[in-house]
């Protein structure tokens, strides 16, 4: 049975989740992997995989095993059959000492000895045998030390007093450390943070750029592959037989797998061409008619009727006659004339208002005056 904590109580939507899972059908067998993982910078240890036929080689991949075989298989009690069946993700467990291993691998063989005589017992045999084989006491005086640190050189020392103490600068220094760069030594790493100070201080404190040497040192070698490139595009289109050759000169690893690299141009998007919007109430009326006689399931009836609805629309349009628009109030009907090019939308206001309850054809009539002789484009 499940293991659920004394004095818990179950929430709704957990008692519904525990007896849907409980409902199902139990597995009738299973089966637990045990996989050594040798040291690292970690200490070395046993993963032991439950529901072992359930996993596969890519879910053993963060813990570097997706390659790996067990040293041992044994099948599941009925005791953890019982209790995995609750699980929803897949279970593994890691030993890094072999006490602890043992020790819980004895009750599972007492409940193996039960269901098979002598299972339980002949695998603990076996899981012991290989204690002398693994050993899980990391060695830690075996790890390579640490590589030491290299003497920086004059350009990252200076660069990095740079951004220690170049926010205390004001903008004529700045100024003044840049221009002297650019007169003299011209280092692409001290010339990017001179500038990003530089242009700090017309920014508010919020959005300036803040100094990093890992940021200053990438946009570096980004400035560099785009001058490559660049370069590599010159000399191919001027000479493209002996490109190679001549690029050899000014960068002597360059291989032909960059330049096929740098001569590569993504193909942009095509632009979308811009259409102006159709907003008049007979071209809108003859947009979603067509796109009803496109897509729509019609019969025979409903497709004469639309066709012949598209040519009245189209007829009317190329002559420019004036839009009609039929309102009934009070049992009188009234047809009420808006110009050929009237938008939709002021024709839809103009219904909406009609059917507002105690609606007369009086303040309709003021309504469309209005509209049709004012100067404002309606």
């Amino acid at each position: 049975m499940v293991k659920i904590k004394e004095g818990y109580v179950m929430s709704q939507r957990e008692r519904e989740e525990y007896e849907r899972q409980n409902a199902l059908p139990r597995k009738g067998s299973g089966r637990v992997d045990y996989y050594f993982k040798p040291q690292t910078k970690y200490p070395p240890r046993i993963y032991v995989f439950m529901d072992a036929d359930l996993w596969r080689d890519r879910n053993r991949r963060p813990m570097g095993l997706h390659t790996a075989f067990p040293f041992l298989s044994r099948p599941m009690t009925k005791g953890e059959i019982e209790y995995h069946h609750f699980d929803w993700r897949l279970c593994y467990h890691q030993y890094e000492d072999w006490e602890r291993l043992i020790y819980a691998e004895e009750k599972e063989a007492e409940d193996l000895d039960l269901e098979n005589e002598g299972a339980g017992t002949d695998f603990l045999k076996r899981l012991k045998s290989f204690r002398s084989k693994i050993p899980l006491k990391a060695n830690l005086g075996e790890l390579p030390p640490d590589p030491p640190e290299l003497q920086a050189d004059g350009e990252t020392v200076y660069l990095r007093e740079l951004i220690d103490s170049g926010n205390a600068l004001n903008a004529a220094e700045v100024g003044k450390l840049l221009d002297d760069e650019l007169k003299t030594q011209q280092r692409p790493a001290v010339l990017i943070a001179l500038r990003q100070l530089y242009q700090n201080f017309g920014k508010q404190e919020d959005h300036q750029n803040e100094l990093t040497e890992q940021s200053i040192r990438r946009k570096v070698e980004l400035q560099q592959q785009r001058a490559r490139r660049n370069f590599v595009r010159r000399v191919y289109a001027k000479n493209k037989l002996f490109a190679l050759e001549e690029i050899l000169i000014k960068y002597p690893d360059y291989t032909t797998d960059m330049l096929c690299a740098d001569l590569h141009i993504k193909r942009k998007a095509d632009k979308r061409k811009k259409h102006k919007p159709i907003t008049d109430l007979r071209r809108c009326q003859l947009e979603k008619l067509a796109h009803l006689l496109r897509y729509g399931q019609l019969n025979d009836k409903a497709y004469n009727n639309t066709c012949n609805r598209i040519a009245i629309l189209q007829h009317a349009h190329s002559l420019r006659l004036p839009v009609p628009l039929l309102v009934n109030l009070q049992q009188e009907a009234v047809v009420y004339s808006f110009p050929w090019q009237i938008r939709e939308g002021v024709v839809k206001d103009f219904v909406a208002l009609a059917n507002k309850p105690g609606m007369t054809h009086q303040v309709l009539e003021e309504h469309h005056n209005e509209m049709v002789r004012s100067n404002h484009s309606y």
